[in-house]
């Protein structure tokens, strides 16, 4: 978990749930967090658009509404996928700045990238593709040397404080095969992602899916996006090319998600989202601003008497709320005695099956032979091959020790845990071997001599390239504070 799952929706939760009774407590303070922030940002982000409060507020109001994340939350708790709304805004506020204003907040794509890194992998992945095709957009400013410059010093920002969790992650792909990695397994193809289009209808009404995932995007939204037909010529000038960028992914981010988009002819490099519907995350963005920009117009065009837009406001801020209640409603809750009878359940276990963990992150190995020889393996050392006498064995934690007894040369020894790099054997007078992945997908070792006794231990340190790509991330974020914080000065 800790090695492919991204470290802010692994590690911020832990760290609330010292200021909390439960884990469960401290997920749903996080989840709360999360939906507050993402308010913010999007206030934030929008506001250094338009420069107009009034579209702000707007745009962050419909961004907390909108029934997909709403679902994300209540629903699916999709923890990296609504975690992932709080940053997106925060890179758009750099790419905006970057490519259509002077620059000086630039270093809001690296924070924003930054975070969206270690928040939620798919979600940066496609986020990075709308950003490249808004690059080519503005193409002609990449002409300009310092909008080149701040690109580059972006992008090494980016590369190097999320090292310490992507180069573990590398080094683990090249290590040993993992069915995150492996497209048949994840399902991450084409026919697959197809076969999981909407039909337009399910945007307008839940139909109750297995998963509970929300779909619908809600008549509200729909016709107040619609109103850009009669908003457009009024937009100002100043940030209209970003209101039709912003349309136009909105309209990209809904068509990929029905059976229109024609996934199954598409790479598969371009399929690792799984499900199409995962890009209404980007819709619930984009059009967030456009009805952000779209009410304040017609309103401001319409109407001269303040007291008449309050009113008209008011009432599709109700009605939007009131669309979205049902989400809400059908959120299961129990109350936390519940919560904590079944933690204390779970903390007491000293096993964990391999069906109660995220499989995706077991070695291949291991996952096509999880109801067999999984079901059936206990928790101590084996011999494969050869032969060997195993005696006084101690398992503790992520350590394992053992006394072996007439070992012949040639003899593999499995140890009970899953391969992942990091592992170290050695024998006694610290003889160390080589780590090797048995043919289970667990830790192993190959005996190289003829041995009469000898003692044998295997433990997790961690790799030479964990412990230097921390170093390297830390050192980096330092001085990217720094930089920030020069830049800002500037500014």
């Amino acid at each position: 978990m800790n090695l492919f799952y991204n470290p802010i929706v692994t590690y911020i939760p832990l760290l609330i749930k010292l200021f909390t009774p439960t884990y469960a407590m401290a997920l749903k303070v996080f989840a709360g967090l999360c939906i507050v922030l993402s308010g913010i940002t999007m206030y934030k982000c929008v506001y250094s658009i338009t420069k107009k409060r009034e579209v702000a507020i707007l745009s962050a109001l419909i961004y907390l509404m909108v029934p997909y994340k709403l679902g994300d939350v209540y629903k699916r708790f999709a923890i990296g996928e609504f975690a992932s709304f709080v940053f997106i805004p925060l890179l758009f506020i750099g790419m905006y700045s970057l490519f259509n204003e002077d620059g000086k907040k630039h270093y809001y794509i690296a924070i924003g990238a930054t975070l969206l890194t270690l928040t939620h992998t798919i979600t940066t992945f496609y986020t990075a593709i709308f950003c490249l095709i808004y690059i080519l957009f503005n193409i002609t400013k990449l002409k300009e040397k310092q909008v080149i410059k701040k690109i580059i010093i972006n992008g090494i920002f980016i590369l190097l404080i999320s090292l310490f969790f992507i180069m573990p992650m590398l080094e683990a792909k090249t290590s040993a095969d993992y069915a995150i990695f492996d497209s048949q397994i994840m399902s991450t193809n084409g026919n697959y992602v197809y076969k999981n289009t909407l039909n337009i209808g399910e945007f307008f009404k839940d139909i109750g899916e297995e998963n509970q995932t929300t779909y619908i995007i809600g008549i509200p939204i729909f016709v107040l996006m619609c109103l850009s037909i009669f908003a457009y010529k009024n937009v100002n000038k100043k940030y209209k090319d970003f209101y039709i960028i912003a349309l136009l992914f909105s309209f990209i981010s809904l068509y990929a998600s029905t059976k229109y988009c024609p996934w199954f002819a598409l790479p598969d490099f371009l399929c690792k989202l799984q499900y199409p519907w995962r890009m209404l995350t980007f819709f619930a963005f984009f059009i967030s601003f456009v009805i952000g920009v779209n009410i304040y117009v017609l309103l401001k065009t319409l109407f001269s008497k303040n007291i008449t837009r309050i009113i008209i406001l008011t009432l599709l801020i109700i009605t939007m709320v009131v669309y979205t209640m049902p989400i809400l409603l059908q959120y299961e809750t129990q109350d936390e005695t519940q919560d904590m009878n079944r933690e204390t359940q779970v903390l007491k276990d000293p096993y964990i099956h391999h069906f109660s963990i995220n499989r995706e992150y077991l070695p291949v190995k291991a996952l096509r032979l999880q109801r067999t020889y999984l079901q059936e393996k206990e928790d101590r050392m084996y011999v494969l091959e050869g032969s060997a006498q195993i005696e006084e064995e101690n398992k503790q934690n992520l350590s394992s020790s053992a006394v072996l007894k007439d070992v012949a040369e040639g003899t593999i020894i499995e140890f009970p845990f899953f391969y992942y790099p990091g592992y170290e054997i050695t024998l006694e007078d610290n003889i160390k071997l080589e780590v090797i992945e048995t043919e289970n997908g667990f830790v192993g070792c190959k005996i190289t001599q003829d041995m009469e006794k000898a003692k044998i231990k295997v433990e997790y340190k961690g790799t030479v390239v964990t412990y230097v790509s921390y170093i390297v991330s830390l050192v980096s974020f330092i001085i990217f504070v720094i930089y920030c914080y020069r830049e800002n000065k500037k500014r």
